[in-house]
């Protein structure tokens, strides 16, 4: 399901009256960058711990290495007229040794066991959720209920069923997006439930 697709049906579900249309899709637009962003950042952890991620790091810390050992084996009066010597140092390291530091770090950290991924997904839940209570409507834990046809438009999957972790957020909803109207503007503003 394209953007465009996800909005016109957020937009029928909502029905907002003609008047706040633009504000209803402005919403919608935020909500769906708020999944896209979330999910993304969710994905990025699990590489990094991945066997393919993990390899990868380690790679970039072998490089890192002999760049390391072949910017020590340049002549003394050579070196300052490149970029990796950063006289201003960090706290006595370089930027080689600060990013081999951080490439360690990653190394070191256990893997986590493979499971699936459920980020998208309970995102677009709490999403939805946020979405129902701006635009008055009330979001009650039903297999084919507004908030669970809503947070199905926002995965972009309309066959997923979601109807467990809109269970697991009624239970523990974690933090929500509270939105904020100025006399000329909008704020969108996280706390916790």
């Amino acid at each position: 399901m394209t953007r465009d697709q996800q909005i016109r049906k957020a937009m029928a579900l909502l029905a907002p009256p003609p008047r706040q249309r633009t504000e209803c899709q402005h919403d919608i637009e935020v909500s769906l960058d708020r999944v896209e962003r979330r999910t993304a950042v969710a994905r990025s952890f699990r590489v990094a711990g991945s066997k393919k991620g993990k390899a990868g790091v380690k790679r970039y810390c072998a490089a890192l290495r002999r760049l390391r050992a072949a910017y020590n084996d340049l002549d003394p009066a050579i070196r300052p007229w490149f970029s990796l010597a950063e006289i201003a140092y960090i706290v006595g390291e370089t930027v080689i040794e600060r990013e081999i530091a951080r490439a360690e770090a990653f190394l070191d950290r256990p893997s986590p066991p493979p499971r699936r991924d459920a980020s998208r997904n309970k995102t677009a839940v709490a999403a939805a959720y946020d979405l129902l209570q701006w635009w008055g409507h009330k979001a009650v834990v039903t297999r084919g209920g507004k908030w669970a046809q809503l947070a199905k438009i926002l995965t972009g999957n309309q066959t997923v069923d979601l109807f467990d972790r809109l269970r697991e957020f009624k239970r523990s909803p974690g933090s929500s997006v509270e939105k904020l109207r100025g006399a000329r503007s909008i704020l969108y503003r996280t706390h916790r439930r």
